[in-house]
């Protein structure tokens, strides 16, 4: 396997919603995002109303009941652990409003689960120190652990009114149809390695991270291929430090026989074997 940039890292997340209104009273006077540029078509979304945007929202169908691959949850990571206990205080007080999954401790992070108007699953988290971190060869080793509720808060120093400025999409947790499809594309075709492994999941980083990507098959292994024509996942974007690496995987990509549509904007597009839509970009 040749690795991939080293340097690489989940950019931006583009979902589809079915009242983009709806969605907007949430990822802004909730979440706390600012609109960056808003089209006929589209709203951007970042952390202080400035490139580079992390979210962006468009139209579609509303949610589709069928049993398909697409995204399990997209990731906020924070930049400090105060920050998560502003959110979750935050939380807390909104509880009655807000469709929340849970608590966990992953031993590598510290996570809250949420669901936006559209059932899309969102998590908030921040990272432990990676020094820290407990590896044993190139696995770092995880967990689903009781978040501290009350050790956490006891760090919250402010109201939540948006997020910091280096917040950053930290991570994207996949539907898939088959764990082996979803190794050869992200680990032996787009070079990520993997990282650590659940029942019926396999996480995969670029460097030394826990997991940029995670995959899983827990909606079982006769689900249909991936739709942006439904509230959901649009594609997100796997950001490379140079365009030099980003031409690296492309040619990488080509001579696997992995169709790449380049974009007016310089980016390439590809899907995974789910038809899951991924855009290649530089920083």
């Amino acid at each position: 396997m040749i690795p991939i940039d080293q340097n690489a890292k989940i950019g931006q997340v583009h979902l589809r919603v079915s009242d983009i209104n709806l969605s907007l009273e949430f990822y802004k006077s909730f979440l706390g995002f600012k609109i960056v540029e808003q089209t006929d078509h589209a709203v951007f979304l970042s952390s202080d109303g400035k490139m580079p945007y992390l979210v962006a929202l468009s139209t579609a169908k509303p949610v589709d009941l069928t049993q398909r691959a697409g995204l399990y949850h997209f990731a906020i990571l924070l930049p400090q652990r105060k920050d998560l206990a502003d959110f979750l205080s935050h939380l807390l007080k909104h509880k009655d409003e807000i469709h929340i999954d849970g608590f966990s401790d992953h031993l590598v992070s510290e996570a809250i689960y949420i669901r936006d108007p559209d059932n899309i699953g969102i998590e908030i988290y921040c990272d432990r120190i990676p020094s820290d971190w407990k590896w044993n060869d190139n696995q770092v080793i995880m967990s689903i652990e009781p978040l501290d509720m009350e050790g956490l808060l006891a760090e919250s120093t402010k109201s939540w009114n948006e997020f910091p400025s280096d917040t950053s999409i930290g991570h994207v947790h996949l539907h898939v149809s088959n764990l082996a499809n979803a190794k050869k594309f992200y680990s032996e075709v787009l070079g990520f390695s993997i990282t650590a492994s659940m029942k019926n999941a396999l996480f995969f980083a670029a460097g030394k991270y826990h997991h940029h990507i995670a995959t899983n098959t827990w909606l079982g292994e006769d689900i249909s291929q991936a739709s942006t024509e439904f509230a959901g996942l649009d594609y997100f974007t796997i950001q490379f430090s140079s365009r030099d690496k980003l031409e690296n995987a492309i040619k990488k990509l080509k001579s696997s026989k992995i169709y790449v549509n380049q974009l007016e904007d310089g980016s390439f597009s590809i899907f995974d074997e789910d038809k899951i839509s991924i855009h290649l970009t530089v920083k």
